[in-house]
């Protein structure tokens, strides 16, 4: 059996919106506004015919071995060289053996059919097992016409062998005239092209018949026995009337391709022969027909190898890798249609020594760098020393292709200086999976794109290009992964493991296994009791949710302990660790409801939904915390709700429990800081059994735990740099809800307390929210309590403030004159002031028994330390700005007894 072994395609990621063509020149050629849909493939400005091949033949011997190919035939009408073989480039590229035939198949639209048709005999007649046929083509072509909207770059190969066949070959029939639609002459750039109307009606509506015809004699079938049928024609409208005219039906007809790419010249049949691969199902029976100077038709009957190939959907894939462009100068830049001054670095010297190329062949072109036999350590170059400082090793040196080798990015930069067709050019070190790494131009990509990290795979391509010699000297660069990017954005739990309380159901269940999709192990807690805590609990919840998460291929375990008992937090905690080793995620998610007004609340409802709620975030998240601060991460999220922090008739015990949870998390954000531990607390607005015969029917449809979920995978993950905030979420909203304090005002004065009497005047002012603040512990808050924003004074007489056109040192040397005994009696403490800036210094302030002494240096054990910029110094001072906010801000750092740094304000009055 001979035929199709293998098959892959590839289209340029770039593509021009064919509307962009007529947006810019449609004044010109109003006409061309007929074929502007869809788009158009175009090269990146280092592509060619070669570069295409490349790549598609190297996703086509992917999965195969390199030394059993014979022979490549390459196809072309825009081969870069007409004297230097160019298959011969491309064999190198691939690392073929050297021993193999290589031809150059060119000059007519049907050389990619004619190099298929070759190879075919050519494995017939037993001289070859395995040939690789490859065609492209980058067709030139003046703006602002109607083949420039028709054409199309891309690329196609198939493997033809007699191994493993997966569409068999049954039969050709070729015609051959000398037909010219078009030409191009031997020192000319763009084709000659004579009118539509004959190629259509002579050329295309003919030939392409005649073929397909005499094939169908030959094979003594008909078209009945043909299910796709294959043939280019850019016309979309003559291409339908082909089919009618052979009887084909048109679901049969496989796409022109037209709004998708265009038509990519001589590879053009086997690019919508690859796309009819894609679909193909063991017994379809192929007829394939190309065009140019004649045509040539093939008969293939699919079988059921197709189905065992390691790779599928070979053209959708390239097809869905794109980035659609509307910037036609690019296009024609590209192309070198137009010629911007690309400064005077374009004119260095670009002359390529073909001696070093012959000898230096494979590294170049193959990108084959060397292993070292000794400690298999892998380098590019290849050298005679091995690069493993702990090796070393003299001669060890083993070839190793470095062109399949997955890679990442270590460093890169975006250089605007340097020369580059589409700047800025970009580069940077690449780390190969395994070792080796080197600096690698980077290709098909903006640089906002690029991220260190980021998978990139090696692509071959136009490095430099001597203009006044015509030699294209190329080389590897590295390409983004398609979709690797967009990959690295999504948040990911692979290697972590996740506690979930109260898992079985709802948003537990929701957490679990949106966890588990994204990498995690999962410990699925539920004790299976009903949504009052009541009875002996059931395993059945749990297991259900791990077993869908298995299913899903991921890792959890089902928990059945109780999270109101110690001993049952504990346990949950060891399930995780005996199982998977680490603890990294604890979401307390478990509740139960016992809802009664607050006169029928008996003690025993009370303490059941506290011992589930708080007693249980308390019983889980201790010994995960214990466990988090030995590996120094952990994310922690507690469960509140809208009735802890608004209140909601019935739930007293309920929103105590809830609310308490928001006073925990707020002291675990301050243990947990410096251990890399986050704690957040989510207060979700979602249907569950809690809350199914609460809510109104229609809200509770609308509630799905999945719009909740978001939110909480994001505070679990090591993206999230959140800590000690309170978000509300349901139905696809989300906000913060925050505790705030509004600015204090003093009453009365340190010897005589305020009176009720004076509370009740200034009741408005003290309920005034204006000017709030987040406080980020109780001693921030006390100090803003106790050190109210004062009051801007004019200065007498029109005089400048205090501290205006003072130095800092003049405001130590004035604070004995302001300093208040009569505020000092029983204060004894050291106030050490920390300076920076050109102005700054240290400075001592000692209070004690109703004395003030002010001295330069730095004390040897102060009470509490302050420090701050010289120039926000002077602005507190002066009053421009508030002390609260130099403290709230970071302008203002205490440390020490930060109580007693709220003395100042009282003691000294500058």
């Amino acid at each position: 059996m001979i035929g199709i072994t293998d098959y892959s395609a590839y289209i340029p990621r770039l593509r021009l919106n064919r509307m962009a063509i007529y947006e810019n020149m449609g004044w010109f050629a109003p006409a061309i506004v007929m074929v502007a849909q869809g788009e158009r493939s175009m090269c990146y400005w280092d592509e060619d015919a070669i570069t295409m091949a490349v790549t598609a033949s190297k996703e086509c011997l992917r999965q195969h071995e390199k030394k059993d190919v014979d022979a490549l035939m390459l196809a072309s009408t825009t081969f870069p060289f007409a004297d230097r073989q160019n298959a011969g480039i491309v064999s190198t590229a691939l690392n073929l053996r050297p021993d193999i035939m290589t031809a150059d198949f060119t000059s007519s639209q049907k050389a990619g059919s004619n190099a298929l048709l070759a190879a075919i005999e050519s494995v017939k007649s037993g001289e070859r097992g395995t040939i690789l046929v490859s065609a492209a083509d980058k067709r030139e072509t003046k703006p602002a016409y109607f083949h420039e909207m028709w054409f199309g770059d891309g690329a196609a190969s198939l493997l033809i062998g007699n191994q493993n066949v997966i569409a068999e070959f049954k039969g050709s029939y070729s015609v051959s005239y000398d037909f010219i639609d078009h030409y191009r002459g031997a020192l000319h750039r763009y084709d000659y092209n004579w009118e539509e109307r004959w190629v259509r009606d002579e050329g295309y509506s003919k030939i392409i018949p005649e073929a397909v015809n005499g094939l169908l004699s030959k094979l003594n079938i008909t078209i009945e026995d043909v299910d796709r049928l294959v043939y280019p024609c850019f016309f979309k409208g003559e291409h339908k009337k082909i089919a009618k005219k052979l009887g084909a039906a048109p679901e049969k007809v496989v796409d022109n391709l037209h709004e998708v790419c265009g038509d990519t010249g001589c590879a053009h049949p086997l690019l919508m022969m690859t796309s009819a691969l894609d679909d193909a199902k063991p017994g379809d029976r192929i007829l394939m027909a190309s065009f140019g100077q004649g045509c040539s038709a093939f008969y293939f009957v699919v079988t059921e190898n197709i189905n065992s190939l390691p790779v599928r959907n070979k053209f959708k894939t390239t097809v869905e890798n794109k980035e659609t462009i509307n910037e036609y100068p690019k296009f024609l830049e590209f192309r070198e249609l137009i010629q911007p001054d690309m400064g005077i670095r374009a004119e260095a010297p670009t002359q390529t020594a073909l001696t070093t190329l012959w000898r230096k062949r494979h590294m170049i072109l193959g990108l084959v760098g060397g292993k070292c036999s000794k400690c298999q350590t892998p380098q590019f170059p290849k050298t005679e020393v091995c690069v493993n400082p702990h090796c070393r090793a003299r001669h060890t040196q083993e070839d190793y292709e470095f062109a399949d080798i997955p890679a990442k990015i270590k460093t890169y930069t975006g250089d605007l200086l340097a020369v580059s067709v589409d700047p800025p050019h970009k580069y940077g070190m690449i780390q190969f999976e395994g070792g080796g790494r080197f600096m690698a131009d980077f290709t098909d990509c903006k640089l906002e794109e690029l991220k260190v990290g980021l998978p990139v795979y090696m692509v071959f391509r136009k490095r430099v290009e001597d203009k006044n010699r015509g030699f294209v000297n190329y080389f590897w660069k590295a390409a983004p992964v398609p979709g690797a990017a967009e990959e690295m954005k999504k948040v990911r739990f692979d290697g972590q493991v996740a506690v979930i309380t109260g898992a079985g159901g709802g948003l537990g269940r929701i957490y679990a296994l949106e966890l588990a999709k994204r990498g995690a192990s999962v410990v699925v807690n539920d004790l299976g009791g009903s949504r009052d805590g009541s009875g002996k609990g059931s395993a059945t919840p749990a297991e259900q949710v791990v077993n869908e998460i298995k299913e899903l291929g991921g890792q959890a375990v089902a928990n059945y302990d109780n999270v109101a008992a110690t001993e049952g937090g504990e346990n949950i905690i060891k399930t995780a660790l005996d199982n998977f080793g680490r603890v990294d995620i604890v979401i307390n998610n478990a509740g139960i409801l016992r809802d009664k007004s607050f006169p029928k609340m008996e003690l025993e409802n009370w303490a059941a939904v506290q011992a589930v709620h708080l007693n249980g975030a308390y019983n889980v998240s201790r010994p995960a915390f214990k466990v988090m601060r030995e590996q120094k991460y952990g994310r922690i999220i507690m469960t509140t709700s809208g009735a802890g922090l608004y209140g909601n008739f019935g739930q007293s015990n309920y929103s105590a429990a809830k609310m308490a949870l928001v006073g925990l998390m707020n002291t675990l954000r301050i243990e947990g800081k410096k251990y890399n531990i986050n704690i957040n607390t989510i207060a979700p607005l979602a249907g569950s059994r809690l809350t199914e015969d609460v809510m109104p029917p229609e809200i509770f449809e609308k509630m799905k735990p999945e719009f909740v979920a978001p939110i909480v995978l994001y505070l679990c993950s090591e993206a999230c740099e959140q800590s000690g905030k309170i978000f509300n979420a349901g139905m696809g909203y989300y906000n913060r809800a925050a505790i705030m304090t509004s600015p204090g005002i003093q009453l009365g004065d340190p010897e005589n307390p305020a009176t009720p009497e004076q509370v009740s005047e200034n009741i408005n002012k003290i309920n005034e929210m204006e000017g709030a603040q987040l406080y980020d512990d109780a001693n921030a808050a006390l100090f803003g309590l106790a050190s109210p924003p004062q009051p801007k004074k004019e200065a007498a007489g029109g005089e400048e403030s205090a501290g205006s056109g003072m130095s800092v040192k003049d405001v130590f040397d004035k604070m004995p004159d302001a300093f208040n005994p009569e505020a000092a009696k029983g204060v004894d403490v050291v106030f050490q002031y920390s300076i920076s800036g050109g102005d700054g210094g240290d400075w001592t302030v000692t209070v004690k028994d109703g004395t003030c002494e002010v001295a330069a240096g730095k004390a040897e054990k102060p009470t509490c330390t302050l420090k701050m910029a010289d120039t926000d110094f002077l602005d507190m001072i002066s009053g421009k700005l508030d002390p609260m906010k130099a403290f709230t801000s970071g302008k203002l750092k205490i440390d020490g007894d930060v109580m007693k740094s709220q003395l100042i304000g009282k003691l000294f009055s500058l």
